[in-house]
């Protein structure tokens, strides 16, 4: 089974509503954990589009796990103005070096959570 480009390839796909039940899962997910709100659009600004991703997950022994869908935003469509406008949260490796050292210092369990 082929991992779907786009949303045409998904639909078309013998997996269709397994793909749609996906995007549906990444949707509710998204409105969950409060991603983003509403707002009105400044005069002028155009919005990045968004698509979906789609991925399969598979078992150590090949078996299919689940279908993944991802909503992403079509960064490619940015023009080189809205460049500064562009966030992505990162730490620095002294900070987190830091951390390291005082949880290994007071004995205290460091716990890791990848939120995508």
């Amino acid at each position: 089974m082929a991992e779907p480009k786009n949303e045409r390839q998904a639909r078309a796909s013998s997996h269709a509503k397994e793909w749609l039940i996906a995007e549906e899962i990444e949707l509710k997910t998204i409105y969950k954990m409060g991603t983003f709100e509403i707002v009105d659009l400044p005069p002028g600004v155009i919005p990045l589009q968004s698509r979906f991703t789609y991925k399969i997950k598979c078992y150590s022994n090949g078996a299919i796990a689940k279908l993944k869908a991802r909503l992403v935003a079509r960064g490619d469509m940015q023009t080189e103005d809205e460049y500064s406008t562009t966030f992505a949260p990162t730490s620095r490796f002294t900070a987190i070096r830091t951390l390291i050292s005082i949880t290994t210092q007071e004995a205290m369990t460091l716990k890791h959570w990848d939120i995508t």
